[in-house]
């Protein structure tokens, strides 16, 4: 009698951290991203105060964003705990920020956005492939054709 309850317990406990494992493995850890950075400039100048964001070209998959910094540098996110991108080519939108506004919501006109050559928003004017591991995609415009 002794045997056949140490035989169950083991079972059930054998068969407990198998199920655990096999949920483990199981999990969704959601769609492969690779990390983006890169820089824009303009005529050779660094873009700053500019946003960009990279949409996939396949059906159904979600977005990226970033914005550059000072030195026209930029790092997308997948979403806000992820970094990167999906894998794959994406069509990349490079847009100008709204002018920031002050405490009582008057434009701080010594804030000027960045003017982006109107090529450059034509839908599939700027694309870019995504692929495993890190990616440094740098994005130089011209004011002049």
């Amino acid at each position: 009698m002794k045997t056949s309850k140490m035989t169950f317990r083991w079972l059930i406990s054998s068969t407990l951290v198998a199920l655990i494992g096999l949920s483990g493995c199981s999990q969704h850890k959601g769609p492969e991203v690779a990390e983006v950075t890169g820089t824009i400039t303009l005529d050779g100048q660094p873009l700053t105060g500019v946003n960009i964001q990279f949409v996939p070209q396949a059906p159904g998959g979600s977005p990226s964003f970033g914005g550059t910094n000072e030195d026209g540098q930029y790092r997308l996110l997948f979403n806000s705990k992820t970094a990167g991108a999906l894998l794959g080519t994406h069509r990349v939108e490079i847009l100008a920020r709204d002018i920031p506004r002050d405490e009582n919501g008057d434009l701080l006109l010594s804030v000027m956005p960045v003017k982006i050559p109107r090529r450059y928003s034509q839908p599939g004017a700027l694309t870019a492939d995504v692929h495993s591991g890190r990616n440094t995609i740098r994005f130089d415009l011209l004011s002049k054709p």
